[in-house]
């Protein structure tokens, strides 16, 4: 057997996978190669799927959804994150989780819902927390962030500004200078959107000087960003020389940020037209007019209008300029209306999906439900325990089955009514539900008839029998009289475990089977697997 195909060898493969995928969630995603990054993710995804391991498909799914997002598809990256959210959620796995709630939170955020952009946000704290040191600093730098700009959006700037005071110490652990200067850039953005001129400059000035420090260039964001709080001051040149890339091709070709670098030749319009420089002004505008024709930056482009305007009335040209401001305000409210609509669509096309899932899911839950008893059905079985009894042989762990049958039943029937022998079934369930329960990953089944199954993943021979004994022992002392009277019920059981006979379901249901007719032979009211058949307790 090649080390690959050992438990040995999955479980390093999965480590190499964690590691893998680790550095493509903490890879800086500045000036990165975008089909180089989901070409990467795909052959994670693949590899996790290969192996079987879910937990590290779903995250390679993440990072898919991320790129997806930012290519402008927000619907399909939204449902890829929910649909990995919801597994999170079902499986109780804590760095998913997290994860999922970093994308949820700023895709909310995105539509303008910003109390559920803060709810996942807060959810991806409290999963970061519960992994404990397994957290790296860098998630932890994520979480912080994700916080404060989701406290910032719903207006508690106390808030705000605490959490971006901890992922700038966070961020010193990281080491990540990049992850610093954006800390500095959203506390500078957030305290300028509130009128705080001194704080946003104080947060500029630092941000520039790490880059300067350590010879960083910035991305037209946080060029932007610092331009707009140079502006506010009055430093029209110092905003001027810090636009200057988002004239330079050169520096936007190597960028790739076409809807950045227009919202900056905007920006750099304002200051040439507020400094007095019409004729740069106009330059600027010209060249960002362009560029959202070529890119289809709608919402810039309404921007550009009414910039537009501006630069008529400074020139005395008034006329035009109110020619344009009809135009802009035109072009505002078409803008609204459309993303209006946008995120209507968005969250009703997210609505029914959900919808969908919920209904499918339903439906599938009910196909593999017996109806009297609400426990799983052989339809179930037959598609889960092959699953289970493959991972057991896999994992060379243990698994048994109890096939359990009441005793007597007919006579139930025919003598207190059809009706009461269904109340029995339906007590019955319950118990084994009861049982069922305190054994992870257990589960009942009714078979049909009066015969049920109860599936004891990870549990021995000796451990199945003192299960199906506990089963026996419920069902015996149980309080029957109200329903049947003097008719006792009781049920006889034959366990089976997993051995290199008994690999199959066929199989280690016929040995199941062979025990319990074992069972009924001693006497009925016992428990059987093969070596040992347990005696009914004797009326006290």
């Amino acid at each position: 057997m090649e080390a690959s195909a050992t438990p040995a060898g999955a479980a390093a493969r999965g480590a190499a996978l964690d590691r893998a995928l680790t550095t493509l969630e903490e890879q800086p995603r500045y000036g990165m190669n975008l089909d180089e990054w989901i070409s990467r993710a795909i052959d994670l995804e693949a590899a996790a799927d290969r192996l079987g391991r879910a937990d590290l498909a779903l995250r390679a799914q993440l990072v898919r959804a991320d790129i997806v997002g930012r290519r402008g598809d927000v619907i399909s990256s939204g449902r890829i994150c929910r649909h990995v959210h919801r597994w999170a959620v079902e499986h109780g796995d804590q760095r998913l989780l997290a994860l999922s709630h970093l994308r949820l939170s700023p895709y909310f955020g995105q539509l303008g819902d910003y109390p559920t952009a803060l709810e996942h946000a807060l959810g991806a704290n409290r999963a970061t927390s519960a992994l404990g040191g397994a957290a790296s600093a860098y998630l932890r730098w994520r979480c912080a962030m994700a916080l404060a700009d989701a406290l910032a959006d719903v207006g508690d700037l106390d808030g705000a500004r605490a959490r971006y005071a901890e992922a700038a110490r966070v961020s010193v652990i990281l080491g990540d200078i990049r992850a610093r200067i954006r800390v500095f850039n959203n506390l500078a953005y957030t305290e300028f959107q509130a009128g705080g001129t001194d704080a946003a400059q104080e947060a500029v000035e630092r941000l520039l000087r790490l880059a300067a420090d350590h010879e960083l260039t910035l991305d037209y964001n946080t060029l932007d960003t610092v331009a707009s709080v140079q502006l506010a001051a009055g430093r029209y040149a110092d905003a001027i020389a810090t636009l200057q890339p988002a004239l330079d091709d050169a520096f936007a070709a190597a960028y790739e940020e076409a809807g950045s670098r227009a919202q900056g030749l905007v920006t750099l319009c304002q200051v040439y037209r507020l400094a007095g420089d019409l004729t740069s002004a106009q330059d600027a505008i010209d060249r960002c007019r362009a560029l959202c024709e070529s890119r289809g930056l709608s919402g810039v482009a309404v921007d550009v209008r009414r910039e537009q305007a501006e630069i008529w009335a400074a020139a005395g040209r008034f006329a035009e300029a109110l020619d344009e401001y009809k135009l802009f305000h035109a072009a505002a409210m078409a803008l609204n209306s459309g993303e209006r609509d946008a995120r209507a669509q968005t969250l009703h096309a997210m609505y029914e999906a959900d919808e969908a899932r919920r209904a499918g899911a339903r439906a599938r839950e009910l196909s593999l439900r017996d109806p009297l008893t609400g426990l799983f059905n052989r339809r179930f079985v037959d598609a889960e325990l092959p699953v289970l009894l493959a991972q057991a042989i896999e994992t060379r762990t243990p698994l048994s089955v109890a096939l359990i049958d009441l005793d007597h039943f007919k006579r139930i029937n025919d003598t207190c009514s059809h009706e009461a022998g269904d109340r029995v079934l339906r007590m019955v369930a319950d118990l084994l539900t009861g049982v069922a329960g305190l054994a992870r990953e257990a589960f009942a089944a009714r078979l049909g008839g009066e015969e049920f199954l109860l599936v004891l993943p990870g549990a021995a021979a000796g451990s199945a029998f003192a299960w199906a004994e506990r089963l026996r022992e419920a069902v015996r002392g149980h309080d029957w009289a109200p329903v049947t009277g003097d008719l006792p019920v009781t049920a006889s059981i034959g366990v089976a475990t997993v051995a290199p006979d008994r690999d199959t379901q066929e199989a280690l249901l016929r040995q199941a089977d062979v025990h319990l007719y074992a069972a009924k032979e001693a006497g009925r009211d016992r428990t059987a697997d093969g070596s040992a058949t347990m005696p009914a307790r004797q009326a006290s």
